[in-house]
């Protein structure tokens, strides 16, 4: 059995010399064309006053290179001669939005241009990553070690698996929320971290991984942003019909055997398998003709060299709500699986409805609003609105 969220080193946040960008990470058409920066209230031209896009948050834009090189990817070239000085911009507060609502776009341009197997800028603002400080070498501070992955549920609370945080001390764990390239800081708008303060593991949680699931709560909440919002749970009873296609997404490895994680979070769609398929399924790998499917358990995937795999541990399966066009809720949690991405071989996640009592127990006894994490109807009839709980 794989369990997803195997530890690797965070080697650090880096800018790759241009002789080591690929193609694939040069996708805006404008990154290579010499530009003057001029900024304005509404627009961000290049030396042609041609706009670019208009904005109420001029800051959200990439920012200039100063170079006469090829840039970063997420860096507009402008020759050093052509440089105009750039103001410093103060981002406008946002609050919360209502929970699940995605970016499928991304925010501020597609910087993805829909390249497969990878998510959009902010396109799923409740994912996030865990770290933990480690002291890798005696005379060398701790650094920043890659955990697994989570989703925000309140501003200021982490769902989880709880096999990644089982072994570890809260103290040590940080969650970091609005990433989406690990390897640089240029993303057109801040990550955040947060400092873990509680880990709170389901009380069967056991070796087999039944009730696979913790709460991080965190020392402050994030701050709302477009690329930082939080996931509804489902309301009481729903669950995702089998067929139906979900997604989830890690910085994990894309197989197995695998040396090399994802530098840009992924994006997997995958559909719903019915428990008595993937048990079945399952009972054809190592795992024997009598293993039983916990019904802790829900499965997704199936589908060859489209699946997650280690180091996506935690992720959330997120489906979209009923009758709603760009509204998702949480219907799992990536756990486990056998391979990565084999035909016919679902992968396991732990089934949200099945623990969502647990979950709201715990949101209630931490005072955590319901706004952040339930979905809330509303009605146009003046009727007002409600939320399920």
């Amino acid at each position: 059995m794989r369990v997803r969220s195997r530890v690797f080193l965070n080697n650090g946040r880096y800018l790759p010399q241009p002789s080591r960008l690929t193609p694939t990470r040069r996708r805006r058409s404008f990154i290579e064309s010499p530009c003057r920066i001029m900024w304005s209230n509404l627009f961000y031209t290049r030396y042609d006053s041609t706009p670019i896009g208009e904005l109420d948050e001029p800051s959200q834009l990439p920012r200039p290179q100063r170079s006469n090189i090829s840039c970063h990817y997420l860096h507009l070239c402008c020759p050093l001669e052509n440089v105009v000085e750039v103001p410093t911009l103060t981002r406008q507060k946002k609050n919360f939005q209502a929970c699940g609502q995605s970016n499928p776009n991304g925010i501020v341009t597609r910087i993805g241009a829909g390249k497969s197997g990878e998510a959009e800028f902010g396109e799923f603002p409740w994912t996030v990553l865990l770290l933990e400080m480690k002291e890798l070498f005696d005379d060398l501070p701790p650094k920043e070690v890659y955990a697994c992955v989570g989703s925000l549920i309140a501003p200021n609370v982490v769902l989880t698996v709880a096999h990644c945080v089982v072994n570890r001390m809260a103290t040590n764990l940080m969650v970091r929320a609005g990433e989406w390239d690990t390897k640089t800081e240029d993303e057109v708008m801040p990550h955040q971290t947060v400092k873990v303060k509680q880990v709170l593991v389901h009380e069967r949680y056991n070796k087999h991984h039944h009730f696979d699931v913790a709460l991080l709560v965190l020392e402050q909440p994030f701050q709302p942003a477009d690329h930082v919002q939080t996931v509804c749970l489902p309301p009481p009873g729903l669950r995702p019909d089998t067929g139906t296609e979900c997604t989830t997404g890690g910085w994990g490895k894309e197989r197995f055997d695998q040396e090399v994680y994802q530098q840009i979070l992924k994006r997997v769609d995958l559909p719903i398998v019915a428990s008595g398929k993937c048990q079945a399924a399952l009972r054809t790998t190592r795992l024997g003709p009598k293993y039983k499917l916990h019904s802790t358990f829900l499965c997704a995937g199936g589908k060859m060299g489209e699946d997650v795999c280690s180091g996506d541990g935690g992720a959330a399966l997120t489906c979209l709500m009923p009758g709603r066009e760009n509204t998702y809720y949480q219907a799992g949690i990536v756990a486990w699986g056998i391979g990565c991405g084999d035909e016919n071989i679902p992968g396991v996640y732990v089934d949200v409805m099945a623990v969502r009592s647990w979950i709201v127990h715990n949101l209630q006894s931490l005072n955590t609003s319901s706004t952040a994490y339930l979905f809330i109807m509303e009605f146009r009839a003046g009727l007002g609105c409600i939320h399920f709980d």
